[in-house]
């Protein structure tokens, strides 16, 4: 059952997140001779990289927990909450006369398709006991 669309969605949460890491700057530090900096999370925020890998290491093992849904809901929701915590450090600890870059607006990129991702599971398991309950 990996065709399923929230497999998808758990997928789309994973490869986001690793461009994120990878190629888009989350923090941007402008001097006075409009020289920029930019900080990508591969090389700068340990502990905002370890919330992130933690969250597509999350997505990553839902996609094949296709069986027990309820598990799938509870490890989506962990999975978001990683990508809060990352959030929040990111805003309220590294910030130190930065700019936001691309890639912390980008967050919410996966966090709607993680949330999604949870809609469409918990609309199977309506069905299934929709189609339970007729017989």
């Amino acid at each position: 059952m990996i065709q399923r669309v929230q497999s998808l969605f758990f997928f789309f949460s994973c490869i986001t997140l690793l461009s994120i890491v990878f190629y888009f700057p989350v923090l941007v530090s402008i001097t006075e001779d409009l020289n920029e900096t930019s900080f990508f999370l591969k090389d700068n925020y340990t502990y905002a990289r370890l919330f992130i890998f933690f969250s597509i290491g999350l997505s990553f093992f839902s996609i094949f927990q296709f069986r027990n849904r309820k598990r799938q809901i509870i490890i989506s929701s962990l999975a978001r909450l990683m990508i809060t915590v990352a959030f929040i450090l990111l805003v309220f600890i590294y910030k130190n006369q930065q700019v936001f870059g691309i890639g912390l607006f980008l967050l919410i990129i996966p966090y709607t398709t993680l949330f999604l991702a949870t809609y469409f599971i918990r609309k199977d398991d309506k069905l299934i006991k929709d189609s339970d309950r007729i017989r």
